[in-house]
């Protein structure tokens, strides 16, 4: 399948489109240009390769587990759907191939691996039972992905590299450091630019981020989720949060409106953020003004949901 790449320098996914949104995350009547982001991997190089196996059967459960959790977040995914997705990524997991004694060369292998086995086409608001079923994805989902195998590849090599999945309001993607303190970026959107292991390269690609979101902050099209901090960590286990609010602010751009209040209150369940919570109110003010829900339905639900984010 040809890929269509997102070009760099940065892509604005979890940003609303004002064209596509028409009441505002607040109570004034002005747009929302929604925000999402997360700590990326990078690293590169290789040498001789051993297969990792995974026959380790709690190694598998985990796994298993942690993606059940993620590919949750697809609107009316089966559990036939959800064991052959998994499934894809075990198999990936176990037929990739390792070098013991370097990790820079093993990650620069797993970069262009998933690249050209996964990440086919970029979709805004892509879930991710989309890019593992069918290859579409975003800057957020193909950075979970990698996160995924980085942990796995992490154990099975015995390798001290670290990670983040670095969240900015308008991009996802992964930062390695290495055991001998090199860096590197994985930037899901980019097959022929998306690894970079020179510190000259991470650098021009950082200052290029930070420019691009302080550009977008004071032209006020983006609110940041912590509505403070640039840039934002976050974890594995938090991921199924902004997955779930992903595809909340897609549903909710399509005007169904009971499916992003679905989305966001499982994305307030993982984690409490303002983001979410508002996301919550916008929908439910929209299903009561198109008589969906009664006043009485609205307030209970409101109330809720201040229990939940206090």
């Amino acid at each position: 399948m040809k890929h269509i790449k997102h070009p760099l320098p940065y892509c604005k996914n979890f940003l609303l489109d004002s064209t596509n949104i028409e009441t505002t995350f607040f109570s004034e009547k002005r747009v929302l240009l929604l925000v999402l982001y997360l700590f990326t991997l990078a690293i590169p190089n290789y040498s001789f390769a051993i297969p990792i196996i995974s026959s380790n059967s709690h190694n598998e459960q985990k796994m298993s587990s942690r993606l059940s959790s993620f590919l949750d977040a697809q609107d009316s995914i089966t559990p036939e759907m959800k064991k052959k997705a998994i499934q894809k990524v075990i198999d990936f997991n176990k037929d990739f191939k390792i070098t013991p004694t370097n990790e820079s060369k093993t990650l620069r292998r797993l970069f262009f691996a998933v690249q050209e086995t996964f990440l086919t086409e970029y979709v805004l608001y892509s879930s991710f039972f989309q890019t593992i079923d069918s290859g579409k994805y975003d800057c957020l989902t193909g950075s979970v992905l990698y996160a995924v195998f980085l942990e796995e590849i992490k154990q099975k090599g015995n390798f001290n590299y670290t990670y983040q999945i670095i969240q900015n309001p308008i991009h996802v993607f992964i930062k390695i450091k290495l055991s001998d303190n090199s860096e590197i970026i994985f930037e899901s959107t980019s097959l022929e630019k998306g690894f970079i292991a020179t510190p000259k390269g991470i650098a021009f690609y950082l200052q290029e981020q930070a420019n691009n979101v302080q550009k977008e902050v004071q032209n006020q099209n983006v609110v940041l989720l912590d509505n403070k901090i640039i840039n934002n960590l976050v974890t594995l286990e938090t991921a199924s949060a902004l997955l779930y609010f992903n595809q909340g602010v897609l549903f909710f751009n399509q005007r169904k409106f009971g499916k992003s209040l679905l989305m966001a209150k499982n994305a307030l369940f993982f984690q409490k953020n303002e983001a979410f919570y508002d996301l919550i109110i916008l929908s439910l003010q929209e299903l009561l003004k198109n008589n969906l829900i009664s006043e009485k339905e609205y307030d209970l639900n409101i109330k809720k949901c201040i229990v939940i984010n206090n």
